[in-house]
């Protein structure tokens, strides 16, 4: 199975009948919005802590939402809908829950340096520090010079998202092979997997883009820290980044489908090869 044409099956489900895909979209937000409903809890300051029922409810009700997605996508990849009673299908309910708790695990280990990185950070600057004293901690960690520091901390942070962003490529495929009840049909074939994952992300270019514009924007404050510190060097205005990224997300969100449908695609030519 080649990835241009799992690209161009792709491409021929989301957008030959975008109405339908909106509406599998609508359905997928739907499900978030509920899964995350907890967090309006966040608004009232006497039941915050109710906002972590939050998890529970992504586990519960998100990990066989997209079990089901995968099943739908598979559906329209051979001439079905994407959009139908698949996407709210009950049967099997404890077995997709268990398989998405699985893959939640194994991300978990692929995600576990960049959370060891994480509470590092957060145990390295505990407590009552100003920004001075951070600094010198950064210039410290830099041999003595500051953007040493920031750059090599940039540099472990992006090694470890990376690492965790190979581990999310790595099992793309894991779901569309589930729903085939084929979980051996991706042996040998996590290479091509992580390349559909990578190709993937074009559907993300507007947000990609729209990040990129406010990195741009921010790159100065880097370069003058310590002025920002001493209120000698203004900071950029909030809006125009906020802006800026929202129009990203808004245009990227018509694109989401697709970002998972072209690894359908590869899974499920791999199966007719394989016949």
């Amino acid at each position: 199975m080649k990835i241009s044409t799992a690209l161009r099956e792709a491409f021929g489900v989301c957008f030959k009948h975008f109405g339908t895909t909106l509406r599998f979209l609508a359905v997928e937000g739907c499900m978030t919005l509920a899964a995350l409903a907890p967090l309006l809890f966040l608004t009232n300051d006497g039941l915050k802590w109710l906002a972590l029922l939050a998890v529970p409810f992504w586990l519960l009700l998100m990990l066989w939402a997209r079990v089901n997605a995968a099943a739908g996508m598979q559906h329209a990849l051979n001439g079905g809908s994407l959009f139908g009673y698949h996407l709210v299908d009950p049967a099997r309910y404890g077995k997709k829950l268990l398989f998405g708790l699985k893959r939640c695990l194994f991300l978990l280990l692929w995600a576990a340096p960049l959370i060891v990185s994480l509470i590092l950070a957060r145990i390295y600057i505990a407590g009552d520090m100003d920004g001075f004293t951070l600094l010198r901690k950064i210039k410290a960690f830099g041999g003595g010079d500051l953007m040493s520091g920031i750059l090599y901390l940039a540099l472990i942070l992006i090694a470890v998202l990376l690492l965790f962003a190979f581990g999310c490529a790595f099992h793309s495929g894991d779901r569309h092979a589930f729903v085939r009840e084929n979980p051996k049909l991706l042996k040998g074939h996590h290479g091509k997997i992580i390349l559909c994952w990578l190709c993937a992300l074009l559907s993300l270019l507007p947000l990609l883009i729209a990040i990129g514009v406010v990195i741009l924007r921010y790159i100065p404050v880097l370069q003058n820290l310590t002025a920002v510190i001493s209120k000698k060097y203004a900071i950029p205005p909030i809006k125009p980044t906020l802006i800026i990224l929202g129009v990203g997300a808004v245009l990227t969100l018509p694109l989401m489908p697709l970002r998972s449908m072209i690894t359908a695609a590869y899974v499920n030519g791999l199966e007719k090869e394989q016949g």
